[in-house]
């Protein structure tokens, strides 16, 4: 008995000297455009492989919060539009650096195939729901996203995208603000970006079925593409379970809740999303 409560013991103490000897970084400032100087809202920002991340609000600023074992890693500011910033932890904390400054990525116009046959309007993806299947938006903290995607399958066609469209529901809040995102299929899973245009959209959640209208954009897809819809970060609401998406039966989706993070795979079910094409 006595060895039993002496091993217990060590193993308490041994647990609070690793809490005492862990300490917490903070890295907080604001994200810039380096050609106007304007703060740029909604830029993700985290640390790659590792789920540890945050979003900037929509004035550009962010404060993230690390553990000092990840003083050698490296931080990513990724912005719908910008060309990608990789910075060591070790060189920001040393300069004091607070302002970030991120490069226009140069675009280039798609190329819009023209042809003699009456063209086509087309939904695709999950057009349905099931009442019973639900998925909610969780974040880590406040100031982070809640991402889900869906496979869009377009077989090699060229497709003109009208509008893309979603089920949300909540009993607590009127609306919140979303990023529309299409994304690669690589395996079968998101991978980057595929279209550089910021799409944010502050969206009603007490119709139901909600649509974006896309056509200003003019985006024209032919592969297979992921689109995920991004819940920004509200300081206003700090609470988890804010809104749920509409499910269907069978399939996969992909979530993930930290910016930059690892995407999830959740089998069985599938969001009840999908695009309108001009095909």
């Amino acid at each position: 008995m006595i060895k039993r409560i002496s091993s217990t013991l060590i193993l308490l103490l041994t647990f609070s000297l690793t809490v005492a000897n862990s300490q917490s970084l903070t890295i907080s400032g604001i994200v810039k455009n380096s050609k106007t100087d304007e703060p740029i809202p909604y830029v993700n920002i985290g640390i790659r492989k590792k789920n540890i991340g945050t979003a900037a609000d929509l004035s550009g600023r962010f404060r993230l919060t690390i553990n000092d074992e990840n003083r050698k890693d490296t931080i990513t500011f990724s912005g719908v539009g910008f060309e990608e910033l990789s910075l060591s932890i070790d060189a920001i904390l040393s300069d004091r650096q607070t302002e970030f400054f991120l490069n226009e990525k140069a675009t280039s116009l798609q190329e819009v195939v023209v042809t003699n046959r009456a063209r086509k309007i087309r939904k695709v993806g999950t057009i349905s729901r099931n009442p019973l299947v639900t998925g909610t938006a969780q974040t880590r903290n406040s100031n982070d996203i809640s991402e889900l995607a869906n496979l869009i399958k377009l077989n090699q066609t060229p497709s003109e995208l009208l509008s893309a469209t979603l089920y949300l529901k909540s009993l607590k809040i009127d609306s919140a603000s979303f990023r529309i995102n299409f994304l690669d299929s690589v395996d079968g899973e998101p991978g980057d970006r595929i279209v550089e245009k910021s799409i944010i959209r502050r969206l009603p959640l007490t119709s139901g079925w909600v649509t974006v209208d896309l056509e200003q954009y003019n985006i024209v897809i032919e592969k297979d593409f992921f689109i995920s819809f991004e819940y920004l970060p509200d300081p206003n609401y700090n609470e988890k379970f804010l809104f749920y998406y509409g499910g269907a039966l069978g399939g996969n989706y992909y979530s993930r809740n930290v910016s930059l993070g690892n995407w999830k795979k959740g089998n069985g079910a599938r969001i009840a999303a999908y695009v309108t094409v001009r095909q």
